[in-house]
C-alpha cells in the first residue's frame, strides 16, 4: 500500500491562513507607529521556525512583486521581531537561544532575547522540578508577561505563535479534564486579545493592564497537523531544535497527552488505554478526560482512543460550531440591545424567550456581557463568573423568563461582581425600575454590582504620585474598567489642588461614585470633606426610540453620593473612556 506523501505548506495556503487572523479592523497601525510590526514567540522549535519562514517568504513575495496576491499581503505587518524566552529552568536553554537567535538572522527578523528574572518583583521565585505541572503553568505565564513587555516596548502589536493542530487536540483534551462545557471544546482560537491578566491583579506578574486590549495573538498554524510543519522545515533546509522536555510524559498533563495520543498511534490496533508508565496523579487526570470524552453528547465525538486524522477532525468541528455560536452571539447582542449609560449593558428582554433559544447561545450571550460589565479584569475567568455552569444557568433563568409579572424579576447577583436589575421600558423611552405595563417593552440592565459599604474604601485609589512633575500626561486604568487620562500640562499654574499635593496636604484620589459607580476625580485633604474635581460628563443619552407621535424622553444623571459638589474644576483636563469591550475575540 503506498503512502501518501505529506505535503509542505504552500504560499497560497498561508496566504488564506493568515486571513483567518485577521483582527477586526485590520493589521493594527497607528499614527504614533504607521509602520505594522509583528512579533513571532520564537522557541527555536519546528513550529515557531517554520512560522519565522512562512511569514519572511509572504513579505518578500509582496516585496518582489509590489503588487500582493492577496488582500491580506497588502497591510502585512512588517518587519517581523523574533522574541525568545529564556525559562532558566533546563539545560539546553543555551543551546535553545542560540539556535533562536540564528533562525531570526536567516528570515530577517529582529530578534530579542528575553531571560525570565526569577525571584526579581513581580516575578515569583524560580520554581523547582519537583513541582510539575505548575512549573508549565508558571513558566507559561513568565514566558507571555516578557514578551507582552517586549511588544509594549517596541511598538508592536500582533504576536504570532506556532501552535498547530495536534496542539489544538492536546488543549481540548486537557479542557474536558477540566471539565470544560461544549463551549471549551472549541480549544485555541487563531485570533484573541491578549486581554488585562493571565493572573489575579494588578500586582501580579501575570498582568497586561488596558494595553493588552490593544495587542493580539495570532495563530495561523492552528489547522496544521504537525507532519506538515515538519515536512515544510524538511523541504526548505530549515533547521531547529527539539525541546527534550516535550517528550517526557511524566513532567506535564500535556506531554502525557501526547504520549497517550502517540502511543495510540504506534499501536493502533492494540493501544492501552492509558500506558503503564505514567505517573499515578497523571493517570488519574487521562483517566477523567476519557469518560469525560465518552459522555459528550456531540455530533462529532471526541475520542482519546481515535486516529490523529479523526482528532483533527472532530476538533475542527468544535472550532467551527463554536466560531459560529458567537457570530449569532454578536448579532443577538447588536439587536436586542438598549441604549445604556457607559459601563452597563441593557438587554431587552420581552422577545428573548423566542428569539434565543439555543442552550449554548444562551450561555455564550450571558458569559459575553459578564465579561464587559464586571470589574475583574477582561479575558480572567473571574469575569465570568469563574465559568461556573451553576451561575451561568442561574443567570439564564432568571434573565430568559418570558413572564413579565413573574416573581423571578427581581434583582440578583450570580457571580463576577455583576448586578442584573430588571427594568420597564416605556414607550416614551423612560426606564422605571417597576413591572411594565401591557405592550410595553422591558428587560435587564447588567451594571457593576456595589462593593459591600465596609469594604468601599479598598476600592479608593490616590494617584498623586503619578500627577507629579515632570510628567505632562497621565494614563490610569481604574477598577479595570475605565482608563483616566490627565492632562497634566493643562492644568493652569497655581491651581489649588497642584499646590496642596506639591506640599503634601493633599491628595487626589479616584473614588467610585454614583448610581452607576463612575470613576469621580476628588480632592481630599486631612480633615475636611472630599471635593469633586472632575467625573464623568455624558450628554443626555436618548434611551430608546419611541413610537411615532410620541415625544422622546431622555435620562438626567441620578445625583451623586454625599461628596460635595460646587465646581470641577479639572473637568477639563481629566478624560474617562469606558474601554472594556463586548465583541470577540
Amino acid at each position: 500500500m503506498r503512502v501518501p506523501q505529506i505535503r509542505a505548506i504552500t504560499s497560497a495556503e498561508f496566504a488564506q491562513m493568515m486571513e483567518k487572523c485577521r483582527p477586526p479592523t485590520g493589521w493594527p497601525a497607528t499614527i504614533d507607529e504607521p509602520i505594522v510590526k509583528s512579533a513571532v514567540a520564537n522557541s527555536a522549535g519546528p513550529d515557531s521556525t517554520c512560522l519565522l519562514f512562512l511569514l519572511r517568504r509572504m513579505i518578500d513575495c509582496k516585496q518582489k512583486t509590489n503588487a500582493p496576491a492577496t488582500a491580506t499581503a497588502a497591510d502585512l505587518p512588517d518587519p517581523i521581531i523574533s522574541l525568545h524566552v529564556d525559562h532558566n529552568l533546563q539545560s539546553d536553554a543555551a543551546k535553545m537561544a542560540h539556535a533562536a537567535g540564528a533562525a531570526a538572522s536567516r528570515f530577517k527578523a529582529l530578534h530579542l532575547g528575553l531571560r525570565v528574572p526569577w525571584g526579581e518583583p513581580p516575578f515569583p521565585a524560580r520554581p523547582r522540578p519537583h513541582e510539575g505541572e505548575a512549573i508549565e503553568s508558571v513558566a507559561r505565564t513568565a514566558r507571555y508577561r516578557l514578551m507582552f513587555d517586549a511588544m509594549v516596548r517596541e511598538r508592536v502589536h500582533i504576536l504570532a505563535t506556532g501552535h498547530h493542530a495536534d496542539d489544538q487536540v492536546e488543549t481540548v483534551f486537557m479542557r474536558l479534564g477540566s471539565g470544560s462545557s461544549i463551549l471549551g471544546l472549541g480549544g485555541m482560537r487563531p485570533l484573541r486579545r491578549f486581554g488585562m491578566a493571565l493572573g489575579k491583579g494588578e500586582n501580579d506578574f501575570g498582568w497586561f493592564g488596558h494595553e493588552g486590549l490593544n495587542r493580539w495573538i495570532v495563530r495561523p498554524l492552528l489547522d496544521v497537523p504537525k507532519d506538515r510543519i515538519l515536512a515544510t522545515c524538511d523541504l526548505h533546509d530549515i533547521r531547529y531544535v527539539l525541546d527534550r522536555t516535550n517528550f517526557q510524559p511524566e513532567l506535564t498533563l500535556r506531554n502525557a497527552i501526547r504520549h497517550v495520543l502517540t502511543s495510540n498511534e504506534k499501536k493502533r490496533h492494540s493501544a492501552e488505554p492509558i500506558p503503564p508508565s505514567l505517573p499515578p496523579l497523571l493517570t488519574d487526570k487521562i483517566t477523567r478526560m476519557k469518560t469525560a470524552s465518552e459522555d459528550l453528547k456531540i455530533p462529532v465525538p471526541i475520542d482519546l482512543m481515535a486516529s490523529r486524522e479523526n482528532l483533527h477532525a472532530a476538533v475542527r468541528y468544535s472550532s467551527r460550531n463554536l466560531s459560529d455560536i458567537e457570530s449569532r452571539v454578536s448579532a443577538y447582542l447588536s439587536r436586542l440591545s438598549v441604549q445604556a449609560p457607559p459601563g452597563t449593558f441593557l438587554l431587552a428582554a420581552d422577545k428573548l424567550s423566542t428569539t434565543v433559544t439555543d442552550p449554548l447561545v444562551q450561555l455564550a450571550m450571558v458569559l459575553r456581557i459578564l465579561r464587559y460589565i464586571s470589574p475583574h479584569p477582561w479575558g480572567s475567568t473571574r469575569a465570568q463568573a469563574g465559568r461556573r455552569r451553576d451561575s451561568l444557568q442561574r443567570i439564564v433563568q432568571r434573565v430568559w423568563d418570558p413572564d413579565p409579572a413573574s416573581d423571578a424579576r427581581a434583582r440578583f447577583e450570580a457571580g463576577a461582581n455583576v448586578l442584573w436589575t430588571p427594568l420597564r421600558i416605556s414607550q416614551d423611552g423612560r426606564l422605571k425600575y417597576e413591572r411594565p405595563r401591557r405592550g410595553e417593552r422591558f428587560g435587564w440592565l447588567a451594571s457593576r454590582a456595589p462593593p459591600p459599604r465596609l469594604c468601599r474604601p479598598g476600592f479608593d485609589r490616590d494617584v498623586s504620585a503619578e500627577l507629579a512633575p515632570p510628567r505632562r500626561r497621565a494614563e490610569v486604568l481604574y477598577d479595570n474598567r475605565f482608563l483616566i487620562t490627565f492632562r497634566i500640562d493643562a492644568i493652569p499654574p497655581g491651581d489649588p489642588v497642584m499646590t496642596s499635593l506639591k506640599e503634601g496636604y493633599g491628595r487626589v484620589m479616584l473614588v467610585l461614585g454614583g448610581r452607576w459607580l463612575w470613576p469621580q476625580v476628588v480632592w481630599r485633604r486631612g480633615g475636611e470633606e472630599d471635593v469633586v474635581i472632575a467625573q464623568i460628563s455624558t450628554p443626555e443619552l436618548d434611551w430608546y426610540e419611541p413610537a411615532p407621535g410620541v415625544r422622546k424622553h431622555y435620562s438626567t444623571r441620578s445625583p451623586s453620593e454625599k461628596t460635595r459638589e460646587v465646581r470641577f474644576p479639572w473637568q477639563d483636563t481629566v478624560d474617562f473612556k469606558f474601554i472594556r469591550v463586548l465583541d470577540e475575540p
